[in-house]
């Protein structure tokens, strides 16, 4: 293992225990995340008698490191804070264990079904979710104070809000990851999927009927609607927001501390609203987890240790402490009192958990090419654009 590129936070909960024993876990957490995760793994070594190792690993080197060194025996015993859409390849490496007998019928039954579907490949299930995250219609209730219903509704309060330095609705439109929202909820997708449900690169759905009309709309909120000017991006966006001159914006929860730092303090989250014929709208999400060492050397306290980070008494915990919004329907059901952490609940539910797949790697430059063409001017072509990009993924 390359220990010089991480960082250690170690705790040793149960004094008098030595070095050595117990577990090692490795996490990419930082700031109040971790805060919980020292407090959860407190409470376990005091429940259970073993001692836990906390390692805190550069988010970037993490997978790179767990490959290396899980094989060699170098690893933790638990790799904590894992995005659902690295798990393809780690378990196509043989360094996620199968969850599969640690999961009961009723851990599986709480937890929605994007936050399964994500951990699964082949029918199993290589981590047990803790959160899922991804964006939704933030709002400035101070300029708009009552929820557009649909979203021709919201194209409508946002052009009578734009005018001069004050804007109503944007986001970072260039950006495959915001804009997978529009491609999918008009018909498009990434990959399909088999007989047995498994993601099918071969099938690809970013240049079908579906993909070009969202890709219409994306391109009319700038030049039919004048919502989006040419050169926004993610900062000018966030920026607008912060400082009062933008009423609606498309984000994740990870912004909302930046928000109300900036004194954005009255805000709505919600689901965009759906389309006049009721499409709802429909993104991408993610989902963390927590991975278990296939080489660990004390699996049966590895295993306990990830089934406790997992429970829903600790995803409400979570919750409360950092934001995070639960992956199991009964911790949310349980801060739901919480209007950020709902909204963001509510507009998850009919969202899509990126593909976990390594061919998702090749999808993300070609769409971003793509999304900056069809934006630059009125007359671009999008099917021709969204045809060129998938020509691209599929190494054509």
């Amino acid at each position: 293992m390359k220990k010089y590129l991480i960082v250690l936070v170690t705790l040793f909960a149960g004094l008098g225990l030595a070095f050595g024993q117990g577990l090692t876990v490795w996490t990419t957490w930082r700031d109040l995340t971790l805060e919980w995760f020292q407090n959860e793994t407190a409470a376990f070594t005091e429940a259970f008698g073993v001692p836990v190792e906390i390692v805190r690993v550069d988010f970037a080197q993490a997978q790179p490191d767990w490959l290396l060194s899980a094989p060699a025996g170098e690893a933790g015993d638990l790799l904590v804070g894992v995005p659902h859409d690295r798990i393809g390849e780690l378990a196509a490496a043989g360094v996620a264990a199968n969850m599969t007998s640690f999961a009961t019928a009723d851990f599986l039954k709480d937890l929605s079904e994007q936050a399964r579907v994500g951990f699964t490949i082949g029918g199993k299930l290589f981590a047990l979710p803790m959160y899922v995250e991804g964006p939704a219609l933030i709002v400035n209730a101070d300029l708009v104070p009552e929820a557009p219903a649909t979203y021709e509704e919201l194209l409508a309060v946002a052009q009578e809000l734009t005018s001069g330095d004050s804007f109503g609705f944007m986001y970072d439109s260039a950006n495959f990851y915001f804009s997978y929202n529009w491609l999918h909820t008009f018909g498009g997708f990434v990959f399909g999927r088999d007989a047995q449900g498994d993601l099918d690169p071969a099938e690809l759905g970013l240049a079908n009927e579906g993909a070009i009309r969202g890709g219409e709309a994306i391109k009319a909120l700038r030049h039919e609607l004048g919502l989006i000017p040419a050169g926004t991006d993610y900062p000018t966006v966030t920026g607008l927001f912060s400082e009062g001159a933008l009423a609606m914006t498309y984000n994740g929860p990870w912004e909302i501390e930046n928000f109300r730092n900036a004194g954005i303090t009255n805000l709505k989250v919600m689901p965009i609203p759906p389309l006049a014929d009721g499409t709802p709208f429909s993104g991408f999400m993610g989902v963390q987890g927590v991975v278990l060492n296939p080489f660990s050397k004390n699996r049966a306290d590895a295993a306990n240790f990830t089934k406790w980070l997992a429970r829903p008494a600790a995803q409400v915990s979570l919750a409360q402490l950092s934001g995070r919004i639960p992956a199991s329907g009964s911790a949310l059901a349980q801060v739901n009192d919480d209007p950020v952490i709902a909204g963001f609940g509510q507009a998850l539910l009919n969202a899509e958990p990126m593909p976990n797949i390594p061919e998702m790697g090749s999808v993300w430059g070609p769409m971003g090419t793509a999304l900056t063409v069809i934006l630059e001017s009125a007359d671009s072509d999008v099917a021709g654009s969204l045809t060129q990009a998938a020509s691209e993924i599929l190494g054509n």
